[in-house]
């Protein structure tokens, strides 16, 4: 059985083709739909076809997942929170249908989906492919060539990356325990930054003058550097520390998958259908 992940974008029957596939090989337990929810033309279209596919998908009980598919920022903390409840704490396999989503959050959910182990993300193979386009060697071909090149970018729009290849390293698991995640939480608490080190492990409740703590907090900071997480200045004798941008929005994702998963915890419902309406209430 497989929790499946949807998009709500211009193609809701392709999407449900998809996870007919699912439905007969593999078995489907539980389904997210992933929206537009930005007050744009684009928003009302990925509104709209979830309406749709909650009303087709209606026997399984699917869970409207709202994000700004254009934000790293709300695909990264919203698909993190979902991922950590599905793989960690329910140990499910997660299927993403990645076929109608707009690039920057492919690339974002192509990314979070990394840290996860039994995380797939798949496509969906159109029927016809390019037969809407004008046979080449037509003068229609080449008027429509040129008709379709008609928009024009703005600046680049870098996708940060930490460099990790797996949440197994241990950066990414939640909890006091871990003192990587305390340290990112707790910069982030305090506007993303820390004029000295002594400061930082005095906010994180251990001692600074201890020398095996100061080790402690040096070398994972150091290895927080190298993956991009935070970095370091100097001046003087004194070394700030900051979040980069990447550490900022891996803060707001642990903050995003606490929260859901504290208001799971409070669900009382003892099935998977009473589940996922609760669910769609943590979400919404």
């Amino acid at each position: 059985m497989a929790v499946i992940v949807l998009y709500a974008g211009f193609h809701p029957s392709m999407a449900m083709d998809g996870l007919r596939n699912f439905m007969k090989n593999t078995g489907v337990e539980t389904i997210y739909i992933l929206y537009d929810n930005k007050h744009d033309r684009y928003g009302a279209v990925s509104r709209y076809n979830m309406r749709k596919l909650m009303r087709e998908l209606g026997f399984f009980n699917p869970i409207p997942v709202p994000i700004n598919p254009q934000s790293q920022k709300s695909v990264f903390s919203r698909l993190y929170a979902l991922l950590d409840h599905e793989v960690n704490e329910k140990g499910r396999s997660v299927y993403i249908d990645v076929t109608d989503m707009p690039p920057e959050c492919v690339a974002t959910v192509s990314m979070v989906s990394m840290l996860y182990k039994g995380v797939r993300l798949y496509v969906v193979p159109t029927m016809e492919k390019g037969d809407f386009i004008p046979p080449p060697g037509t003068p229609r071909f080449e008027e429509w060539v040129q008709e379709k090149d008609n928009k024009r970018g703005l600046e680049p729009i870098e996708i940060k990356a930490p460099n990790i290849v797996s949440r197994e390293r241990g950066i990414f698991r939640e909890g006091e325990e871990n003192l990587a995640t305390r340290i990112i939480l707790v910069l982030y608490e305090h506007g993303g930054k820390v004029k000295a080190i002594k400061d930082l492990i005095k906010w994180c409740g251990d001692d600074p003058l201890d020398p095996a703590t100061k080790n402690r907090y040096s070398r994972l900071i150091d290895e927080l550097v190298k993956q991009g997480i935070v970095y370091k200045s100097f001046s003087g004798k004194r070394r700030s520390v900051s979040l980069t941008d990447i550490g900022r929005i891996l803060a707001e994702a642990f903050i995003e998958s606490h929260t859901f998963r504290r208001k799971v915890s409070r669900i009382p419902g003892q099935t998977l259908f009473q589940e996922a309406n609760d669910i769609k209430e943590v979400w919404i």
